[in-house]
């Protein structure tokens, strides 16, 4: 316990440096004072002095951190409106998000772009590539643009927030260009191309969304996962599952421990299982909360090799010490306080919640069924309330939010996340050495990633979900933490249960019978579900602005039609509509190759296997380029659009091509009397051709191209086609005002369909009849 105290000095010393914001030279007085009453006294004046020289320790180690942004670094080139070349090195994994790719350059070089020689520069820059670039730890860049101070939002120092990493200073629309590779530290550089090998071993394994909750479970990859997914967890107050927590930390280490423990002797084993974590920390990240949990695994495994058992607090406080040596700042990172926070709270409360649930259930049946009913609950419902119970005050004070579900949703999906890990991580590690064996157990994996998602997103769809709160200031927070720990040091029971917590490793929960039967049967309903129906489903699909559409055939083959601009939004629609077991697309067509209509396809290009291309319109900018180097490199066979061509989709169903031009080209979905026209890349001339189609008259569903813009979509042209339904596939707030005002009168008194307000939409078929489904309104047949 002393040196949690000590520990918790330091962490106010470093507060306190900051609060006063002296030099370094001010705190050696104090440190003097500090370490003669620590030598002189005895007692517990002794152990005063003690804590009084962490704080100074921590307060000069705050002063200490501070960097020297002299005139050799990149900062003092911030917002000078100048474009720079900066050349440097990339010291950290590519963050790779739906626009952009995020990369840390330690900066080398750095003249303007008007001047012919450069001069040395120091100082880590956060450089925003092109998505479709391909860059790894240890590519030398040089990278053109403008250097900017990084934004300090409404609610949120993005600033600060890439201060306390060394960054301060953002290019966010570079030119990059690769000068070499190999240019950082052999280890790193191995430790990272791992990571990366399991990133995409995960994307070819296990469809979206499950993909991306898996890359952020297991390796610390989140940028994936789609907004509205990422809200349904925080609405949830489950984000914790995602992120790479102790739970992670020691179930690998009680697995590596388990596997070389009997092979290597206990101490070995141990010994293997410290170097695991230390090598899953760094490649997952290495973010705060993974920092806190590996040292705190560390520990554990440390004091098994000396025979000795470890104090939870004691580990903690040398926990939460040795990473603010590493870096004072991380005090302020927000992850770093709630997995602080978290684990103060299951250490102070687990136990004695479970004994009071033991003490209340002991009055209505035998206190050994108690006891053995304690651990289940405990694992999956109480200690999600000792958590709750530290973070709660810091919770409201960033985010401004209540969970009203959680107490619910956490132990509804707490029960799945060991197989989850367990299962998902021998699926990617087989996977990396052999992928049909990984496929093999990544089908046994699934079920629990799966459920995971749809239950979380249930709860986040419950009426009040969640409660959003007014401003909570810092001192509520401190007299919610006052109030609190108040209560824990009067309590008796708490306080003689300090010294007898212990870190423990968690056993799992089902047996493996049961977690076969479990898994057979979900896998069993999902292929039986997934079997073709005969009939023909045309999905819009739900992807922002940009048409993206699915078409099943009556025989169960698939074709993709446009991209859209988002490929996180893509490859989630297409991971929730592919059967589990096809995950691959029959035809992939590029009916139009503007930016919006194909950036959404880098993503699926990259995921999933493709059978042939159709392309039309002529080349379009970086995306096109990315799609077609992938479709290449992948050996897919890729034809020209041509009006008159078509696809025999097999069961009665045919997709032909009306016409073709320089921006796309015009699709008729045929399936007996059913007729689906969809356009992406239509011009004004183009519609003027179909208008004079005859044939075309009276279709049973017209997706409007452009969103609905005015100027491809004369009423003139929609008088003629007369559609039964119209659908539309606009972006969520839909900053372009679509459709246009004259295309929405003439839509009055309609049947339109549209994504921004009903999500996807699904046209299905017999031939004779259609049924309308929506993801936000309720189906209805149309004859």
């Amino acid at each position: 316990m002393r040196l949690f105290w000590l520990s918790l000095g330091w962490l106010a010393g470093i507060a306190l440096g900051r609060a006063l914001g002296l030099p370094a030279w001010a705190w050696l007085p104090p440190l003097a004072l500090g370490g003669a009453a620590t030598y002189l006294l005895a007692g517990r004046l002794r152990w005063l002095g003690a804590a009084w020289l962490m704080v100074g320790l921590g307060a000069l180690r705050f002063a200490l951190a501070q960097p020297a942004l002299d005139a050799s670094h990149l900062s003092t080139h911030n917002n000078s409106g100048e474009l720079v070349v900066l050349t440097g090195v990339v010291v950290d994994f590519p963050d790779v998000r739906d626009s952009y790719t995020g990369l840390r350059v330690r900066a080398e070089s750095l003249r303007r772009l008007t001047d012919p020689v450069s001069v040395p520069a120091e100082g880590v820059a956060l450089v925003r590539a092109s998505r479709y670039q391909d860059f790894a730890y240890g590519d030398r860049v040089r990278a053109t643009g403008r250097l900017e101070t990084p934004p300090v939002f409404e609610d949120f120092s993005y600033r600060e927030y890439l201060a306390r990493q060394g960054v301060y200073s953002l290019m966010s629309r570079a030119e990059v260009t690769r000068m070499a590779a190999g240019q950082a530290g052999p280890l790193l550089r191995a430790v990272f191309a791992l990571r990366q090998r399991g990133l995409r071993v995960v994307h070819a394994l296990f469809p979206e969304p499950e993909a991306s909750l898996l890359a952020g479970i297991l390796l610390g990859v989140e940028s994936g996962i789609h907004p509205e997914l990422r809200q349904a967890f925080n609405d949830t107050s489950t984000t914790h599952i995602i992120a790479i927590s102790g739970f992670n930390i020691t179930l690998l280490a009680g697995l590596v421990v388990s596997l070389f423990g009997r092979w290597l002797g206990p101490r070995r084993g141990a010994m293997v299982a410290g170097l695991a974590i230390g090598v899953y920390a760094v490649m997952v990240g290495g973010d705060p909360a993974v920092i806190r949990a590996a040292l705190m695994g560390g520990l554990a495994l440390t004091a098994r090799l000396l025979g000795r058992q470890t104090h939870a607090m004691a580990s903690l406080g040398a926990a939460a010490l040795a990473m603010t040596v590493l870096n004072p700042l991380i005090l302020w990172d927000v992850g770093f306080q709630l997995s602080f926070a978290a684990t103060l709270g299951l250490v102070l409360y687990a136990d004695p919640i479970t004994h009071r649930f033991v003490g209340l259930a002991s009055r209505w049946m035998d206190p050994r069924r108690a006891e053995r009913l304690a651990r289940p609950v405990s694992e999956f419902a109480l200690f999600t309330l000792a958590a709750q119970a530290t973070t709660l005050p810091l919770t409201a004070y960033y985010f401004k939010r209540l969970s009203l579900v959680s107490l619910i949703a956490n132990p509804a999906i707490l029960p799945a996340q060991p197989a989850l890990m367990v299962l998902g991580g021998l699926a990617v590690l087989l996977g990396m050495l052999w992928q049909p064996l990984g496929q093999v157990v990544a089908w046994l994996a699934w079920p629990f990633p799966a459920f995971t998602i749809r239950a979380v997103e249930f709860f986040a769809e419950l009426p009040a979900a969640s409660l959003a709160l007014p401003s909570v200031g810092l001192p509520v927070v401190i007299l919610g933490y006052g109030l609190l720990f108040g209560l824990t040091l009067t309590s008796r029971s708490l306080r003689e249960r300090l010294g007898a917590l212990r870190l423990r490793l968690p056993r799992p929960a089902l047996t493996a019978v049961l977690l076969a039967l479990g898994v057979g049967t979900g896998l069993t309903w999902q292929q039986l579900a997934d079997r073709p129906d005969g009939r023909s489903h045309f999905t819009l699909l739900d992807v922002g602005a940009g048409e993206a559409a699915l078409i099943q055939s009556p025989t169960g083959r698939f074709v993709l039609v446009g991209g859209g601009p988002s490929p996180i939004a893509l490859s989630e629609a297409l991971g929730r509509r592919l059967p589990l077991f096809h995950r691959q697309l029959d035809w992939l067509v590029l009916a139009g190759s503007r930016e919006e209509q194909v950036a959404g396809l880098v993503g699926v290009v990259e995921r999933y296997p493709i059978g042939q291309a159709w392309i039309a319109g002529a080349a379009g900018g970086a995306a096109y380029r990315r799609v077609m180097e992938e479709l290449n490199a992948a050996s897919v066979p890729i034809h020209e659009v041509q009006p008159g061509a078509g696809l025999d989709l097999g069961g009665g169903a045919r997709l032909q091509v009306l016409a073709s031009g320089e921006h796309g080209a015009a699709l008729l979905l045929t399936h007996g009397r059913e007729r689906v026209l969809l356009a992406p890349g239509a011009d004004p001339a183009m519609v003027e051709g179909l208008a004079q189609d005859a044939e075309l008259a009276g279709l049973t569903a017209l997706l409007l191209p452009d969103g609905g813009y005015a100027a491809v979509n004369p009423t003139a042209w929609l008088q003629r086609l007369a559609p039964g339904l119209v659908l539309i596939s606009v972006a969520a707030g839909n900053d372009r005002g679509l459709p246009s005002p004259e295309v929405v009168s003439w839509l009055q008194g309609r049947g339109v369909l549209r994504t921004d307000r009903d999500g996807w939409i699904e046209l299905i078929s017999d031939g004779q009849h259609l049924w309308v489904q929506a993801e936000r309104a309720p189906s209805s047949p149309t004859p």
